[in-house]
């Protein structure tokens, strides 16, 4: 049998070990790479899986980061992510204040914004008719983005 003090001791030491571990674990957390690598989007048609390797690489689809994020100038800091614009106008109507860093009020107006998934179906259907790789519209399998 142990001892009261050898217990004591190995509970101490646990604890001990558990602190140091989360202590490391915060302090030095994993880099982010420079480049996203997968990205998750969850749908009601099923979740999308979207790898960035594949669709930049050049034995995939060769594609570079303005084909799919567009914006006016062509400086990597300047790109952003689609839901900064394509999403819900606020309940007053409003637009996003995203888009008008670039362009007009009245632009706006004149313009219907697409809703996130709705741009997402139309960058990416149009790429890959573009490059006529992966899944293309002409396919009615929703399955070969989305999984259920």
């Amino acid at each position: 049998m142990t001892s009261k003090k050898q217990l004591l001791f190995a509970y101490g030491l646990a604890i001990h070990l558990l602190l140091v571990g989360i202590i490391c674990y915060a302090a030095f957390p994993a880099r982010a790479p420079d480049q996203p690598l997968r990205k998750m989007y969850q749908t009601n048609a099923g979740k999308v899986l979207f790898d960035h390797f594949t669709h930049t690489d050049a034995s995939g689809y060769g594609a570079s980061c303005f084909d799919c994020h567009h914006h006016p100038s062509d400086d990597d800091s300047a790109l952003i992510a689609c839901g900064e614009c394509h999403q819900a106008p606020a309940e007053d109507g409003s637009k996003p204040e995203r888009c008008l860093d670039c362009h007009d009020e009245s632009d706006i107006e004149e313009t219907q914004i697409s809703s996130r998934a709705d741009a997402f179906h139309n960058q990416c259907i149009g790429c890959h008719e573009e490059f006529e790789k992966g899944p293309q519209s002409s396919s009615d399998d929703c399955s070969l983005c989305h999984v259920l």
